[in-house]
């Protein structure tokens, strides 16, 4: 087949071929070129910095699918589509070019018929009538080789690419375009716009909305790792937003990015360990080069596909009239995620309107959902289980003059139904500094402080690490005091 894209002297070719397919081995590594029957065009290799010198596998080995829902399709037996039948298996299918199209894609090591997805391809089909389609393309994301299917994003993208342009050319309006990736599936699902852009009159800062979810940080994290054209921001789409749940600066300590990429980037609990979670850190080497990758070592990195559905659950509820719902509000921090973390950024108002914190009216609130609001960097807590949804609170805690030098942890217990816990670390080098004032984030249950709940009992403890230590040293003339001259609690309403 004839390349629609420059070829350098790297660059790996996808041809149409008699089978078996052939290899060619040229003098170098670099130099190699490779042969499938397939029509995805061709692809370059990493340039000579990247870690990842991996090229794509054989699109006959991947068997990428697509698997087709509408509300006129039963849902236990959705259609199959293909990208390489000339849109012959598009043509004969119940999609629907007039309707909105949702498109999910999985991340590694995972697959299109997971629980979470087809939740959320139901409750798609519950708000909307619309199209839905769930990617499948678990055979490039198995594992335990981590690199191999970064590698196959790429082509995946690719295949997906043309799928679409196949819809667009069918009728479907490019505005109506949503796709929702998790990890580094969102690279590949962003690599499909390359392809729709360059065969067709598209402008993806013009059209469709993108959603990723904790995008993929190992091997995807810097300019350097990977190209700036192969990497999503926030010119790729007319909205883009993002979701952090595992982020490091790090390489080894998260499976997710750092960096803000979209219009809106949410940072749950700081955008890193998630409540609820025992995530080890170090975890992220150990998993790609042993293939260890468990629920409980990517607990805070599939948080972020929790909390998707969640909102969109909740979306769903208040779109039937139920306003009583909760809903992921989060907040713009100029100063950052420790000023967010003391609780600076929440409304200072005194005031139980619920206007307090409505997007719609302030540009320094925002929402993480289905009908996600914001621009920049912000931030929001959740509950360590399901209900995530809750009433964010900030306790402040004024440590008398009388308090000498000492260094430990404070934890606050919010008898509620059910509790709430907050566990505030010193703030200065691990000392608290005499009539200092030390804040700590927690979650409420939504609804669980409301107009009927007139006094809050808490339970105060104090962990002093020096006398921990002299413990240790069998050393036990000192005798932790700390003295505390009132304690706030205040709402994310700024109650």
């Amino acid at each position: 087949m004839k390349c629609n894209f420059p070829i350098p002297a790297t660059a790996i070719h996808f041809q149409r071929t008699e089978p078996p397919p052939y290899f060619i081995i040229g003098p170098s590594p670099r130099m190699d070129i490779h042969t499938f029957s397939d029509i995805v065009g061709c692809f370059n290799l990493p340039h000579k910095n990247s870690p990842l010198q991996k090229i794509p596998e054989d699109p006959r080995i991947l068997d990428t699918k697509f698997f087709l829902f509408t509300r006129s399709i039963n849902f236990s037996h959705p259609e199959i589509l293909h990208y390489n039948d000339d849109g012959k298996s598009l043509e004969k299918s119940s999609f629907n070019f007039t309707k909105p199209l949702k498109l999910v894609a999985h991340g590694y090591m995972s697959s299109w018929n997971e629980k979470g997805s087809l939740i959320l391809a139901n409750i798609y089909l519950k708000l909307y009538d619309c199209n839905v389609i769930l990617m499948d393309w678990h055979i490039g994301a198995r594992g335990p080789q981590y690199v191999n299917a970064a590698a196959n994003t790429e082509l995946v993208g690719r295949q997906l690419g043309m799928l679409l342009t196949d819809m667009v050319d069918k009728g479907l309006d490019a505005n109506n375009i949503h796709l929702i990736g998790f990890s580094f599936r969102g690279t590949c699902v962003w690599d499909s716009f390359g392809v729709l852009e360059n065969q067709r009159s598209f402008n993806r800062k013009d059209n469709s909305q993108f959603k990723r979810l904790d995008a993929a940080s190992p091997l995807f994290r810097n300019n350097y790792l990977r190209e700036k054209y192969k990497k999503l921001d926030r010119t790729d789409a007319h909205f883009v937003d993002v979701l952090h749940t595992d982020a490091s600066p790090f390489v080894t300590d998260g499976f997710g990015l750092w960096q803000p990429i979209g219009h809106v980037d949410f940072f749950p609990n700081g955008g890193q360990e998630q409540p609820g979670c025992t995530d080890t850190r170090g975890s992220i080497v150990v998993t790609h080069l042993e293939g260890s990758l468990t629920r409980e070592i990517a607990c805070s990195h599939i948080r972020a596909f929790h909390l998707f559905i969640e909102s969109v659950q909740n979306f769903m509820e208040r779109t039937k009239g139920n306003k009583d719902i909760c809903e992921f509000t989060a907040f713009s921090c100029p100063g950052g995620l420790p000023s967010f973390e003391r609780g600076h950024c929440f409304p200072q108002l005194d005031s139980n309107n619920s206007l307090a914190i409505d997007p719609t009216y302030r540009t320094d609130i925002g929402r993480f959902g289905e009908d996600a609001k914001g621009e920049g960097v912000m931030y929001f807590t959740t509950r360590d289980s399901s209900q995530f949804c809750g009433t964010q609170l900030q306790a402040s805690v004024q440590i008398s003059q009388k308090t000498g030098y000492t260094r430990g942890i404070l934890q606050l217990k919010l008898l509620l139904q059910p509790s709430v816990d907050f566990q505030i670390k010193c703030e200065i080098l691990d000392y608290i500094m005499t009539g200092t004032r030390m804040n700590g984030l927690a979650v409420a249950k939504h609804r669980a402080l409301n107009e009927s709940v007139e006094n809050i009992t808490g339970r105060l403890s104090y962990l002093d690490l020096q006398h921990e230590e002299n413990k240790n040293k069998n050393q036990t003339d000192y005798i932790p005091t700390l003295y505390i001259d009132r304690i706030i609690i205040r709402d994310m309403y700024g109650n």
